[in-house]
C-alpha cells in the first residue's frame, strides 16, 4: 500500500484547489488508493512569523510530517498574480532541507479561472520541486476557466482534459509504487 498525500496548495477558504484536492481524494479511493490532504489553510503561520528557519517548530514539523513521510505528493496548484501562492512557497521552505523531497514523486495539478489552467504557477512549482530533487511525474494537468469546467462530483466537464486527468491518477500510482518498490534486475552470466 501505498501511502499518498494531495496538498491543497492554497490557504483561501472555500478555495478550487481543495475542491479539486477532495475530487482527486474520491478518485484516487476509487483507484485502491487511500489518499490523504494536506490543507494549507491549516499551516500554523504564526508558528513561523518572523523567519524562525532552523529554530525547533515542533507544531510546524507535525504539520508537514504527513509530506515529509508520504511516499508520493500531488500537488493542486493554483495560479495567484501568474505565480503560485505563498502560503505553498512556505510550506516548502519548512520542509526538512536537503532529504524530504530527495527522490519524492509528485504529480502537478493546476486549476485557474484563466485559459491556461495555471501553466505558468504549474511551471514555477516545478522548478522548486526539481531543484529540491523531486521526480516530477510528466503527465501534468491543467484546469482551466475552473468555475465553468469543473465539477465537484464528476471532474472536468472537458471531455479531453478529464482523460488527462484520469490519465494522470491511473499512472501516478504505479509511478508511486515504482519508487517505494524498486524494480530488482536479474544479471545474466
Amino acid at each position: 500500500m501505498i501511502d499518498l498525500q494531495i496538498i491543497s496548495g492554497t490557504d483561501r477558504p472555500n478555495s478550487n484547489a481543495l475542491r479539486v484536492s477532495n475530487y482527486l481524494q474520491k478518485r484516487y479511493k476509487d483507484e485502491g488508493v487511500e489518499a490523504g490532504i494536506i490543507d494549507l489553510q491549516d499551516f500554523p503561520t504564526g508558528q513561523v512569523t518572523g523567519g524562525k528557519y532552523g529554530q525547533e517548530l515542533p507544531v510546524v514539523d507535525a504539520f508537514v510530517d504527513n509530506a515529509v513521510q508520504a511516499d508520493g505528493l500531488v500537488i493542486v496548484c493554483p495560479e495567484y498574480n501568474g505565480g503560485y501562492p505563498g502560503i505553498l512557497k512556505l510550506f516548502i521552505d519548512y520542509l526538512p532541507f536537503p532529504g524530504s523531497l530527495n527522490k519524492k514523486p509528485i504529480a502537478l495539478v493546476g486549476e485557474a479561472n484563466g485559459d491556461f489552467g495555471a501553466l505558468r504557477a504549474v511551471e514555477q512549482l516545478q522548478q522548486v520541486v526539481g531543484y529540491r530533487n523531486a521526480h516530477v511525474f510528466p503527465e501534468r494537468v491543467f484546469i482551466p476557466r475552473i468555475n465553468k469546467n469543473f465539477d465537484d462530483e464528476n471532474g472536468i466537464k472537458d471531455s479531453f482534459q478529464q482523460e488527462l486527468m484520469e490519465s494522470q491518477i491511473k499512472n501516478f500510482i504505479p509511478f508511486v509504487r515504482d519508487f517505494k518498490e524498486p524494480v530488482v534486475s536479474s544479471s545474466q552470466n
